[in-house]
């Protein structure tokens, strides 16, 4: 029975009760009837009010679900993007940590191979006649004695101190060198000499006067010098062509070769 039929014959049956009552007591009815239908309408109003808005209310659910579901969607979007980055911040910290560790056994193979090249110029440095040593004092006070004296100094700087020393020794032993040393006579004094070094093969030495004359050679503890008082006319005459106190000639004097 749909909503129509039941209105009519609630019609019906409320006029034909009117029309069986009498008096006051049928206005008393009506008056009640009327009041029981003003309730009836005001509920069946306040029922259809709560279903449009529960109408609406569901619709703001929903949009709201739907703002929430493409929320959800970006989020997670992020995370993926976030763990695709982690992932690649990984590969990438893997491949500078390897990549570190591949320099710092390069350094140690650099670090090996400059220590032994130090020990070997020090070894060199102690064997250079005087003048070549003091050209290089400032070189072999740079190079580290010990191990602890490595700080603070880098590869590059540790290797331009071996190529500096190599440097002087290669142009010491490319020239011929005039200087003034101090030998011991026969009598065990210091005297002043001049010294001409051919290079780091061979040297003489004689004084002004020609008493004191003798030659050195290189050896595993430094130059070894020997006096040779017979030699000295001929090599006063070396040296004195050297600094053109008179003309070039040729002057044969011995050379010690190892």
């Amino acid at each position: 029975m749909n909503r129509l039929t039941f209105g009519a014959m609630f019609s019906v049956t409320l006029a034909f009760w009117l029309t069986t009552t009498s008096g006051g007591a049928q206005e008393s009815k009506f008056d009640q009837t009327r009041a029981h239908i003003e309730k009836w309408v005001q509920t069946r109003q306040l029922i259809a009010k709560k279903n449009a808005d529960w109408r609406v209310e569901q619709d703001n659910i929903r949009q709201t679900i739907e703002l929430l579901k493409k929320e959800i969607g970006l989020l997670e979007k992020e995370i993926e993007d976030a763990k695709q980055v982690d992932s690649e911040s990984d590969a990438e910290k893997q491949r500078l940590t390897l990549s570190l560790e591949d320099l710092k056994k390069s350094n140690k193979v650099v670090d090996d191979a400059l220590w032994t090249m130090e020990r070997q110029a020090l070894s060199l440095m102690a064997r250079f006649p005087e003048p070549l040593r003091d050209r290089t004092t400032g070189v072999r006070t740079r190079i580290p004695l010990e191990e602890k004296d490595l700080r603070g100094r880098s590869a590059a700087e540790r290797m331009q101190n071996v190529v500096a020393m190599l440097n002087e020794a290669d142009r010491f032993n490319s020239a011929i060198t005039l200087t003034v040393e101090l030998r011991k006579d026969a009598e065990g004094k210091d005297r002043q000499v001049q010294t001409i070094y051919l290079g780091l093969g061979q040297a003489y030495f004689a004084d002004e006067k020609g008493a004191i004359a003798g030659t050195g050679v290189p050896g595993t503890d430094g130059w070894t010098w020997e006096a040779k008082p017979e030699l000295a006319e001929k090599i006063r005459r070396v040296i004195d062509i050297y600094e053109n106190r008179r003309p070039a000639e040729f002057v044969p004097v011995p050379v010690n070769i190892k």
